[in-house]
């Protein structure tokens, strides 16, 4: 039952099929996950307590920006509400149902789910449009365009015929799920680079994806200082070999270069291009860059306590502009404060596997290189990040320990993560 529930909540955080396009499969989850966490008695006091104290520091941040900050009208708080209980809420159940659990299954399911889209992405790169025909005729929501469909478990999009989707929406927002899901497997397997690892990293080079690649660079940097390479020696190894690939590779430092020259276009003439897509009832996307400097520039000093869940609706310039950079976003909605707060505490859940802030800080930076490049802070995969690190303390388990694990390798290794952490890394 435990993997069935990763399995949901990392669909209903990939955002690319119909299981988080319905706001009704939404709390069917959530009344799946109470369902799980009431039959094996997995909730206690201590939980209730828990999201409790973070709904009302939540709604007092809330009420308090609304009152006296950005003073818009009732049904801009009412939204930031309905966000608790639709994208927070689910993300709080499930570490609350898997507990000490959830590094282990976050890692499996997403590894798993990599194994099962490789022979998909080869099809699609030998047979993309019978793939495609295949899936329309299937017909699974969520009918994004003309040319996407989707497998549950794999998503296809002729938009990036190369690329790999994955069970995201696009590739970057997978390789945010493939780097993350490495850092935990790395994690809770003491830094051992196994085969299962390298299923991982075989699909990150699949993705094509710039800043999956830099994610990755990063996850490598503090692998390798896991494993006691010393800094210095690290850094001679290493820059000769980012300096070809970011040359040479055409999705690196050129393409970099490209979108940025695009996104000062597109800056440029952002009023007409608003109007044009306004008529024709079409949407266009942002770049990464364009989206930073948009919503700067609209909101300013208000980024530090953010604006409003549905902060786009605040300015009739962004109902047609579909913003690409999860950092800005993310202030937007709930500020430079709030996205402090959910860094920190990814930062003190990343602590517990890691020897030292080293290398807890290098988890940290690829979550921002990774929400830099994709809206994927709003979704519950980041906003567990508020609770993991609860769940992740022996200490706060100890009314679960008469559960035993259902997985007998989770025992070992649980043992093999903690001698690890014993050990002193040079």
């Amino acid at each position: 039952m435990y993997y069935f529930a990763t399995f949901l909540f990392i669909l209903l955080s990939a955002n690319g099929t119909f299981v988080s396009f319905f706001n009704i499969d939404w709390f069917i989850i959530e009344f799946i996950f109470i369902w799980i966490g009431i039959e094996y008695d997995r909730f206690n006091k201590r939980d209730i307590r828990l999201f409790g104290k973070f709904a009302l520091i939540y709604i007092g941040y809330c009420s308090f920006r609304s009152l006296f900050l950005v003073h818009l009208p009732l049904n801009y708080f009412v939204s930031d509400i309905i966000y608790l209980f639709k994208y927070i809420l689910p993300s709080f159940l499930f570490c609350a149902l898997l507990k000490d659990r959830a590094l282990y299954y976050l890692s499996k399911v997403i590894i798993d789910l990599v194994i099962i889209s490789i022979p998909f992405y080869l099809v699609q790169l030998v047979a993309g449009n019978a793939l495609y025909n295949i899936g329309t005729s299937i017909g699974l929501p969520p009918y994004r365009d003309y040319d996407y469909t989707n497998f549950i478990v794999f998503v296809y999009t002729k938009a990036h015929t190369l690329q790999n989707c994955g069970f995201a929406w696009e590739p970057g927002a997978y390789g945010f799920f493939l780097n993350l899901g490495l850092v935990f497997h790395l994690m809770y397997n003491s830094f051992v680079m196994d085969k299962r690892a390298v299923w991982i990293i075989v699909a990150i080079i699949t993705t094509l994806s710039t800043t999956s690649f830099i994610g990755l660079l990063v996850v490598m940097i503090l692998f390798f200082r896991a494993r006691g390479v010393k800094f210095s020696f690290l850094t001679i190894l290493a820059v000769p070999v980012i300096l070809i690939m970011v040359f040479e590779l055409p999705f690196l430092a050129d393409k970099i270069v490209q979108t940025y020259k695009h996104d000062l276009y597109s800056l440029q003439n952002i009023e007409y291009l608003s109007r044009y897509y306004l008529q024709t009832g079409e949407s266009f996307a942002l770049n990464r860059f364009a989206s930073l400097l948009l919503i700067y520039k609209l909101f300013g000093a208000q980024l530090i306590f953010g604006v409003s869940n549905i902060f786009t609706e605040t300015q009739p310039i962004l109902k047609n502009i579909n913003i690409s950079n999860g950092i800005f976003e993310f202030c937007a909605k709930f500020g430079v404060i709030g996205l402090v707060f959910m860094l920190y505490r990814g930062y003190l859940f990343f602590r517990t596997f890691t020897v030292n802030f080293e290398q807890a800080f290098y988890c940290v930076i690829l979550i921002l290189i990774l929400g830099f490049g994709e809206s994927i802070f709003v979704l519950p995969i980041a906003t567990a990040l508020f609770f993991l690190h609860y769940y992740a303390q022996p200490e706060e388990i100890e009314e679960d320990d008469q559960h035993q694990f259902d997985e007998p390798e989770l025992e070992n290794g649980g043992q093999k993560r903690h001698s690890f952490l014993n050990k002193t890394i040079i």
